[in-house]
């Protein structure tokens, strides 16, 4: 997934249990994925951050530096 003019695209994927998602930051400026089981960190310009799904559930995440920027991953078995 990418992060790129202030949002992530696209904002909501559906994937399967145990798959991995990947978001490449590709502003110049900062960014965070922040959700309930996950967080980055910090992701400048080019890096990325990927994380295993392993629980059937809906994860909403946002950047924490500018909360308008959402997502959702929606995760089945």
């Amino acid at each position: 997934m990418k992060i790129k003019d202030f949002a992530f695209n696209p904002d909501s994927v559906t994937i399967s249990s145990g798959d991995m998602v990947r978001w490449t930051n590709l502003d110049l400026i900062t960014h965070t994925v922040i959700g309930p089981d996950f967080s980055s960190g910090t992701l400048r310009d080019e890096d990325s951050y990927s994380f295993v799904f392993t629980k059937s559930v809906v994860y909403d995440y946002e950047c924490s530096i500018h909360p308008s920027m959402d997502g959702v991953v929606i995760v089945e078995e």
